[in-house]
This record gives structure tokens, sequence and C-alpha cells, in this order.
């Protein structure tokens, strides 16, 4: 496993800055790999997960959403210190899990639509812009470019346009992520990107997609009403603030002045809008708040 710390977490930065996008080789442990591999896999069995027959979710692919109400071995990868330290300096430490995907292409899927992570934002914002979506990308099985490694678009994340544009794919570079098991690629939301054809005639790519997005942003995949209160009470603290538990900078996301963790698990995520924050002295200045 890579524990990372500066030079390290800088040098990642540097890389998505300025192609968007970082590969953290030899990021995850070998026995953490085989227990999320097999966890899926079982999971695809018992729960007989079959493609979904869509062009972005594909017609070969068996997928998975809201894994951390699924299995608790996944409980591991939003907080893996070889990943978040680099989330959390392109975003800010309040960032939010925005969701979990475990994404098993098999042989015969064709090449995914490219596109954006940030596609919804992006619509609304003027590219290129600040990143509202931070992926990671986790290899649990080798990526390839014959078993569906990733396609994608170095430095595609300062273009002023989207993928789905007239034209917008002539004449870029797009090159077929490889990577080890135990790898991650962690990218900026606006990297153009899609899942790769698998031309394979049996073999079966890993990998998850887990995601985060700024405090202030909405998240991908709902885990209030998604993980069950009972099953999220098992999760570390930090964990509970990933999923949005606490207040964003003090003040967003509360329910009559209360942290939704206060209101769910009571005193352990007791947090007070506002008064908290100010009493901390990380209070918003007063001309951001409404008067």
């Amino acid at each position: 496993m890579v524990t990372l710390a500066e030079p390290a977490i800088s040098d990642h930065l540097g890389r998505i800055d300025l192609d968007g996008y970082t590969i953290v080789e030899g990021a995850i442990e070998p026995e953490l790999v085989v227990g999320l591999r097999t966890a899926i896999r079982r999971l695809e069995r018992e729960l007989h997960v079959e493609p979904k027959g869509t062009s972005a979710e594909g017609h070969a692919t068996r997928r998975m959403y809201n894994l951390l109400a699924k299995d608790a071995a996944f409980q591991a990868m939003p907080l893996h210190e070889s990943v978040l330290p680099i989330v959390e300096r392109v975003l800010d430490r309040g960032c939010l899990l925005s969701g979990m995907t475990a994404i098993d292409i098999g042989p015969g899927e064709h090449e995914q639509p490219m596109h954006g992570d940030d596609i919804v934002m992006s619509r609304h914002l003027q590219r290129p812009h600040a990143p509202m979506m931070v992926t990671s990308m986790w290899a649990l099985d080798e990526f390839t470019a014959e078993n569906g490694g990733t396609r994608f678009v170095p430095g595609s994340h300062l273009f002023a346009r989207t993928p789905d544009e007239p034209g917008a794919l002539d004449d870029v570079e797009v090159r077929a992520l490889e990577m080890a098991a135990g790898s991650v690629m962690i990218f900026h939301g606006s990297l153009w990107h899609g899942g790769g054809a698998n031309t394979t005639p049996d073999v079966w790519r890993c990998g998850v997609n887990v995601q985060y997005c700024p405090g202030f942003v909405r998240q991908q995949q709902n885990p209030y009403l998604g993980i069950p209160h009972d099953v999220a009470a098992t999760f570390s603290d930090r964990l509970l603030e990933l999923l949005g538990y606490r207040l964003y900078k003090g003040i967003m996301g509360h329910v009559d002045g209360a942290s939704p963790g206060e209101v769910v698990f009571g005193a352990r995520m007791a947090e007070t809008a506002y008064r908290d924050s100010e009493q901390r002295g990380t209070a918003p200045m007063t001309g951001d708040l409404d008067r």
C-alpha cells in the first residue's frame, strides 16, 4: 500500500491540474483487492445482477450501486489513506461521497460513450470550471486495452466544450487506461472518459468507481434513503461525515438548526448550525449569509 505524504500528494495534485488525472500505483493492499473482488462477484450471484442494457451502463456489464448498504467490506474504500488525502486537497475536507459503483465489464461489451462525470453540472457552468466531482477508479482486476480499460482524453478537463458536441472528438488523443490490480486512477470530474470495449473471449474486468463531490453539491447516489440507518450506525464518524451527516461549513444541510447526524444518531453527531462553527472560528464571512 502507498502511504501518501508530501511531496507525493503535491505531485499527484500537479498531474491532476495539468492532465486531469493521476494514477496511484500499488495503492491498495493485495488482500483488500482480493476481498473486494470476491465480495462483488458473490453479490453479483446472490443479487442476480445482470446488464442494465443502456448505452451508459452497458449491455455486457454488471453494475452495482449503493455498495455501502450491501457489504461491510466496502467501508474501507471511501476512507482509504492512499486516495482520500488527494481528493480532500482537490476539493476540501468537507467533500462528500457522491457514490460507489462496481463495474464488471464482460466479454463483448462495446465502448461506452465518452463523457465527463460532472456532465450535469457542466451544462450549467462555463467550462473549464472548478471540480464538481472527483472520481477514484479502483482496479480490482488488471486493466488492459483489450478487457475494457477505460478510454480517456488527457487534458480534456480544460476544454471549453463537452464530448457530446458535434466534432468534439475529432483530432483528440484518446488513451486506453492500463494499470495493475490494486492501482487507482484519480481524476477531475470534467475529464472526458468512457469504459472501453472488452474484446477478449472470456476475461471480465472488475473495478469500482468511488466518487466525491463538494459539500454543497447534491450526491449522485442518495445515502440517506439507500443505506438503512441501522447499517449506517456501524460506520465510523468520518465515513458518516463523507455521507453528509454533518454540516458543510457549519451551515448547509441542517434540519431546524441541527445536523442530519444529530437527528438520526443523537449526541454522537450533534452539531448546531452557525453556533458551533462560530465557536470553532470556522464560520463563513458574514457577507456570505442571508441577513
